[in-house]
């Protein structure tokens, strides 16, 4: 069986409850990068046309916050962290 393509605007995504947010996310996102700091796990998704920042408290691992956004220059803390070696991309 094979997942059908979910499309959804950001507003109306926005206005849904937490899991619904969450679910749609793990079934129809695309994952793109995973960031760790002292207190949380953040994980990256594309999601039709913006993005959404999953977080997670690295203690207990319980989902703290779903956000979403279409703003490139939030990638930034993404893009500093990504080891660009692995995909045979050279920056310099």
């Amino acid at each position: 069986m094979t997942a059908t393509a979910m499309y959804i605007s950001r507003e109306e995504y926005d206005r849904q409850p937490l899991l619904i947010r969450q679910g749609a996310i793990e079934l129809w996102g695309v994952l793109l990068a995973r960031s760790v700091d002292c207190c949380r796990t953040r994980y990256l998704y594309s999601f039709n046309a913006f993005y959404v920042e999953m977080c997670y408290d690295t203690l207990n691992g319980k989902l703290t916050c779903i956000c979403s956004f279409s703003r490139i220059d939030r990638l930034d803390r993404y893009l500093s962290q990504m080891d660009f070696n692995q995909f045979g991309i050279s920056l310099a």
